[in-house]
């Protein structure tokens, strides 16, 4: 790899230092005018490192009107001003520090820090884009009370936020307002955040357990305040749902969610004034999926649950990201486990880790949940910190069981609310009660990869006796070349081999949790566990509800893994079976593929899978997922060489060798669920949903059905069913797909939300056009590349289509580098997410390699921001 440009800095956790000052309050004025905003600020200030004599503060982007210290003007000649700081030179021990600045928040194409979109100004404070807000101590370690004033025309912006509660709101001479808002709870300057536009509103209340009434309050554009009504019933159970489950009230007396169009994250948790993507606040039957739903609830829960686990209660340093982000993760799967089935979300989360986190841990960008170093803060959120962090706070669930497990949090609660912690504190919080010592456990924040447990089997007659040996690895990763033993929790049933009956468990080394289950405690490298009085051989049933984030290596046999199938009662352990069964069936068809034979699909596997379509007494959802492919993404880990064609080839096959064995089933499945209870969000009737389009997507293989795909294309009464043809049409050939394109685009074009759906289909499609079709809607008029829903609905998806975008010898991976650069220039943490499709390179083709080092070469030498750097530099260095 050559390279001209510097390498940036990095940071490092082990660097970290104490603030050398403090800010005990601070009040802010924004004057917001159209071309500019002035902003004032006031903050009490003491040191709390008396050896200190400079005051370095953080701005980025601002321009330096006035300081102030006690009242008295400073000169050039007391401070020292950088792009990126403002040192004041030899301040006293306590001071009332005043600055006043001016920036351009209509220039600011970053979307971090304060900007204006679509004539509305708005913040984006984390991780550090309050510098470019004000010059301040931009750390999450300090923490403060602000007050803020917000001055704007009475008649553009009518809306003016903040966090906290409003204490005044007054009309000023010329047509302008100034409303004043004040949070009395400290909190770091990243949960800071301003709104100010024209928006409309709905409104609702709550009342807490102690009886305090909060009022509830959405802003969205006005027209599409009518959408928000989801998001509002969802608020409302999050807050009920905390306070039953943890025990946790709301604070303040007002909630408020703000949607904004152009938004770089999903939501963001401000202190009472949550700021949205749009995406995961607007919704109606027409323009929202039953998983758009499911991801409002999901995420305005998230949202909300952080106002304990990160607002109250906030992170030292963004190496300690997790602590925060983890346990809500953590907490909002549990909220979506109690609300619907807990076994069906459960299946959806271990797919999506395996497909997105499982893929990160085995690329060049894997790194620890606890991060040792960086160049880029904001290259932490990550699937890592957010989805791994959550699956080692389930482990100590299951370890300690949820009565134990509440009492760590409880504990945690009383022992650090106001306090900006670390992950050791949270782990402490929850071991000590519970009597748990988790020196070795916590390796899973320190130590990157995914473990592979490796599992041995034998049943001794004469004995009665079944020995489960169990060895334990974890591949190098990215500045780890060794790894330690990791603490393994893993739930095991044993189960009898001709009815299925759960068997009791005689063990000395397993351990009975407060839900029932029975625990491994894998420490060693390698250890062995006995189970005595067996009258027969059991079937082993592991790792249940996948109560550890690791890589099962068993070599299981086809009837057991068949029987598991059948008969196992832990619903995820059921899936995980076909899954086995299908991995299996699928790597023996890709090489089949590849040595030029024709890819047949396993008989036995077509037969049970069948069987389970046909079982009457299985959840319809259990039934659709039973029939889900493996995502390329995690096959991609399993394999040595990722065959772009081979792999595609192999799943259609599969998937029409179903379809013709069971073709009047999927057609009968088809037909019963058609239509009925269209307008219900009930989770059973989504299920049915799901069902009933997966049999379709299974006779869309078959040219005979393909009329059912048009048909349901232009009478469907809800975005479920739409979208699910509409995809469906994408893959077909003929005349059929453009019709289906300019169909959606008729029917949506004046609609910014949906038209996302529309570029995110395209570029998902397994059509072999798909490269073609992203350059060209690349120039469309509906392409925006300063929004960053546009950007990650095409570009994002994309590079997770892998059978595509790694197709034709890596022919298209020079024009996505391309594409990577040019956002760079707009907004570096789009352009970091869109880099991070070249992560899969490492294992493609040498020809593709070549390609991939072109293509990263030739933009690493361009000035790429921080942020890109990091990443690219790294998926470039896989491939030496």
């Amino acid at each position: 790899m050559t390279t001209t440009q510097q390498e940036p800095q990095k940071i490092y956790l082990k660097d970290y230092r104490a603030p050398d000052f403090q800010v005990d309050q601070i009040e802010l004025w924004f004057d917001l005018q159209e071309d500019f905003c002035r902003v004032r600020s006031s903050m009490q200030i003491e040191k709390t490192n008396g050896i200190v004599k400079d005051l370095v503060l953080n701005g980025v982007d601002l321009e330096l009107e006035a300081v102030h210290i006690n009242g008295h003007r400073i000169e050039a000649d007391r401070y020292h001003l950088t792009p990126e700081t403002l040192t004041i030179l030899d301040v006293p021990s306590k001071m009332t520090l005043e600055i006043q600045i001016k920036s351009k928040p209509q220039e600011n194409t970053s979307l971090e820090g304060l900007y204006k979109s679509n004539n509305s100004f708005t913040t984006q404070c984390e991780a550090q884009g309050f510098r470019k807000v004000t010059y301040f101590i931009d750390r999450p370690d300090v923490m403060t009370t602000y007050t803020v004033h917000i001055e704007a025309d009475d008649k553009t912006y009518p809306v003016l936020l903040s966090n906290g509660d409003k204490i005044r709101s007054e009309i000023l001479p010329g047509g302008r307002r100034s409303v004043t808002w004040r949070d009395p709870f400290k909190k770091p300057c990243y949960l800071f955040a301003l709104v100010a536009g024209d928006l409309g509103v709905i409104r609702d209340h709550f009342v807490t357990s102690s009886g305090r009434t909060v009022n509830l309050e959405i802003y969205s554009a006005h027209g599409t305040q009518e959408k928000c009504h989801f998001a509002m019933e969802s608020l409302k159970k999050s807050m009920k749902w905390d306070e039953e489950r943890f025990g946790r009230e709301y604070d303040l007396s007002t909630y408020m969610i703000v949607a904004m169009d152009d938004f770089n994250a999903g939501a963001m948790e401000n202190k009472g004034l949550n700021i949205f993507n749009s995406r995961l606040v607007l919704a109606d039957a027409k323009t929202a999926t039953d998983f758009n739903y499911f991801s409002i609830e999901s995420v305005v829960a998230h949202e909300y649950f952080h106002n304990w686990t990160g607002n109250r209660v906030t992170l030292r340093d963004w190496f300690h990201l997790s602590l925060k982000e983890g346990l809500t993760v953590f907490r909002d799967q549990e909220f979506s486990m109690d609300l619907h089935s807990r076994a069906m979300i459960r299946i959806d989360t271990v797919a999506d880790l395996r497909s997105a986190q499982f893929a990160e841990d085995a690329g060049p960008n894997a790194h620890p949940i606890r991060p040792d170093s960086c160049y880029a803060v904001d290259n932490f959120f990550t699937s890592t910190i957010y989805e791994k962090g959550s699956e080692v706070i389930r482990m100590m669930q299951t370890m300690v069981g949820r009565p134990g497990f509440r009492k760590g949090m409880d504990l945690y609660f009383k022992r650090h609310d106001g306090q900006a912690v670390i992950i050791e504190d949270f782990a402490a919080a929850i071991a000590e009660p519970n009597g748990q010592d988790w020196s070795q456990f916590k390796l899973w924040y320190s130590q990157a990869g995914t473990p592979e447990v490796r599992v041995k089997e034998s049943y001794d007659a004469a004995a009665k006796t079944y020995r489960l040996e169990l060895e334990q690895t974890c591949a190098p990763s990215p500045g780890q070349s060794e790894k330690k033993p990791f603490h393994i929790p893993l739930v095991i049933g044993l189960l009898d081999s001709k009815t299925g009956r759960e068997l009791e468990i005689r063990s000395g080394k397993a351990i009975k949790n407060s839900e029932g289950q029975w625990l491994l405690h894998l420490k060693e490298p390698r250890e062995t566990f006995e189970f005595t009085g067996l009258e027969n051989r059991p079937v082993l049933s592991l790792n249940r509800g996948f109560s550890a984030p690791i890589h099962l290596k068993w070599d299981a046999s086809q009837e057991d893994l068949l029987f598991l199938l059948a008969k196992d009662t832990d619903a995820f352990n059921r899936w995980e079976a076909g899954q086995k069964l299908m991995i299996r069936d699928l790597s023996k068809m890709i090489a089949q593929s590849k040595s030029g034979q024709t890819p047949k699909a396993d008989d036995g596997l077509l037969t049970a899978l069948g069987e389970s379509l046909r079982d009457e007494s299985l959840d319809p959802n259990l039934k659709s997922k039973l029939l889900e492919i493996p995502p390329h993404s995690y096959l991609w880990q399993l394999e040595d060489e990722f065959a772009a064609e081979h792999f595609e080839k192999a799943s259609q096959s599969w998937m029409r060798a179903f379809a013709v064995r069971n073709e009047s089933t999927l057609l009968e499945i088809y037909k019963r669920f058609h239509g009925k209870n269209d307008k219900s969000l009930h989770h059973t009737h989504m299920a049915e949903r799901k069902f009933k389009n997966t049999a379709l997507m299974f006779l869309s293989t078959l040219p005979s059905h393909l009329d059912l795909i048009w048909n349901q294309l232009q009478s469907a009464a809800h975005m479920t069913d739409y979208e699910a043809a509409f995809a469906l049409c994408l893959d077909q050939d003929g005349s059929k797909r453009e019709d289906a394109i300019q169909h959606f685009l008729k029917k949506f074009e004046k609609d910014s939300l949906t038209m996302n759906k529309w570029f995110a289909l395209q570029a998902s499609a397994e059509n072999g056009l798909t490269a073609e079709t992203v350059q060209t809607l690349w120039s469309h008029p509906q392409f925006n590349a300063k929004n960053p829903n546009r950007v990650y609905s095409l570009l994002g998806r994309w590079g997770d289509n892998l059978t595509q975008f790694h197709a034709g010898n890596g022919r298209h991976y020079q024009w996505l580098a391309d594409r990577v650069l040019d956002l760079d220039r707009i907004n570096p943490q789009v352009a970091t997410r869109i880099a991070g499709a070249f992560d899969m390179c490492a294992k493609v083709n040498a020809e593709s390699k070549a390609q991939a080092r072109r293509a990263l070469d030739s933009i690493l030498d361009k000035g790429l921001s921080k942020n890109s750097y990091e990443v690219v530099s790294r998926s470039r260095q896989a491939l030496n």
